[in-house]
């Protein structure tokens, strides 16, 4: 068997599309403890110090940790529906 066959019956089988969805729901997980963390960060800021900006922070934090949410349901389902 010739490598360029062997590179063809694996994209037919669609490994790459597989491991590129794997890849992407584990980035998605990251991101969304990452946001997790940082609104905690967040919250513990704003018991901390005294701003006229903490509610635009707290709520651009609050947006971060939603839209990473979404994304993660996002991929989550287009693995199993597709």
């Amino acid at each position: 068997m010739d490598s360029k066959n062997i590179l063809a019956i694996i994209n037919d089988l669609g490994i790459n599309n597989i491991s590129f969805k794997i890849v992407s729901v584990l980035f998605a997980i990251f991101y969304y403890f990452y946001a997790l963390v940082i609104a905690k960060q967040v919250k513990i800021m704003d018991k901390a110090l005294q701003d006229k900006y903490n509610r635009l922070i707290l709520l651009i934090t609050s947006l971060q940790v939603t839209v990473s949410l979404i994304l993660l349901l996002i991929l989550i389902l287009t693995i199993f529906l597709v």
